[in-house]
Order: structure tokens, then sequence, then C-alpha cells
């Protein structure tokens, strides 16, 4: 199973420094980034600096133990994919996985088909909850991990300006985003005038269309977005 580089961020965590070496240059090909830690207390304060989109783990570990680390991670974040690795097979340790909603249980030493087929899933579900690919029209996507607009497959070319006002109301396409937020994002170095953002809606709107972009009145933009 061919899997390509993402961009997500992970944490492993492995109490074995050449366990934890050999994994993470393996996993390095398909990670953008990789934070480390030694044991769950270690992993818990990088969680909490870092926020990771996936974490895999081991059970056996000094201080605090993968699964007390998942009960702790589980308490305030439901969704995070996590994967749990043990050198041991135990009835009590599978009966716990159950209930913190993991992705795989795999057993150690790592192997590459099981652990490539864990990762698959992880991507699957983190797809399925902050796609990738939005579609502004029936005909007009926007790719937010390229950073590119097509329109039947031709890449529409847009401003540094257009695509982070594009952008901005994707991310937060759930609510109108004021004033404000587009300008702190935006002319973050310098004044935005009234003007200058109804100029530069105006010509996104020519782009994507006038119904994608709507304007609440003294409030900020809110995009409507298709399917």
């Amino acid at each position: 199973m061919n899997l390509e580089k993402s961009p997500y961020t992970l944490l492993y965590i492995e109490d074995e420094a050449p366990a934890r070496m050999v994994t993470s240059m393996y996993l390095a090909d398909y990670f953008e980034h990789i934070i480390e830690a030694k044991n769950g207390k270690e992993g818990l304060k990088l969680y909490e600096a870092h926020h990771p989109d996936i974490i895999i783990t081991d059970i056996e570990m000094p201080q605090m133990n993968g699964l007390e680390f998942c009960k702790a991670i589980r308490q305030k974040d439901k969704i995070t994919p996590i994967i749990i690795t043990t050198a041991y097979t135990s009835v009590e340790y599978l009966l716990e996985a159950v209930t913190l909603n993991l992705i795989k249980y795999l057993r150690k030493p790592l192997q590459e088909a099981e652990l490539n087929e864990a990762l698959k899933l992880c991507f699957e579900q983190l797809a399925d909850q902050n796609p990738s690919i939005f579609k502004l029209t029936s005909t007009l996507f926007y790719d937010l991990l390229n950073q590119t607009l097509s329109n039947q497959k031709e890449i529409i070319p847009l401003t540094s300006s257009q695509r982070m006002l594009l952008e901005i109301l994707i991310k937060n396409r759930n609510r109108v985003v004021s004033y404000v937020e587009i300008e702190n994002s935006i002319w973050y170095d310098k004044v935005m005038t009234p003007d200058s953002l109804r100029t530069l809606v105006r010509k996104l709107r020519k782009v994507v269309g006038k119904e994608v972009i709507e304007n609440v009145s003294k409030t900020g933009y809110k995009i409507n977005l298709r399917g």
C-alpha cells in the first residue's frame, strides 16, 4: 500500500530510544512534522503545546503509560486519531483500548503493512473531519492544501490578497468572519480602509461568483459553499 507524505503533525511516544529512532525514520516519509516523547507525561505536555493531528503511543512506559496518556487525552479530545503499540497481548489492555476510541492496537515489533493500514485509517478519518477541497460552484473548486482555485481542471490565478480572503472565509465557513478578523489576517502590517476591503471582495466575486461571498451588514462576510 502506497502512502504519500501528508501535511499532518505526528506525536510519537516510545520509551525505548532505538525503537523510537528507527520508527521515526520510517514515519518521516509520511509526515511533515514528527514530535517525539519518551513517556506519557512528556507526551501530554507536547500534546498541549503542539496539538498534533495524529498520535502513536506505546503502552508500557515509565511515569505515565500509554493507556493513562490516552485517557487524559480523551477527557478533552474525542477525535484525534490514536494508534497504540505494545510488545504484549493483554485482554485487559484490549478491553481498555476499545473504550478509548483508538484507531488500531498494533503488536511490536511493528510490521510495515499493519502500520501502513493504521496510518491510512488515520488519514481517512482526518480527511472526513477536515476536507481539503471545497466546492464553490458546480464547476469551481478550491484546494486548501495546494492553495489552488480550479474550474474544470483549469487553474485560475489569484492574487495573494484574494487567496488569503478566500481561505479565511473557507476555514471559518460555518460563521460570519468579521471585518476586524479580515483586517488582522490580510492587512496585518497596515491599516485596512473600507474601500480597500470592498475592492478586494468585488474582484474576488468576479472570479468565484457574487453568490459565493455573502455580505452580512455591519458585521463581515460569509462564504456559501456547494455540497
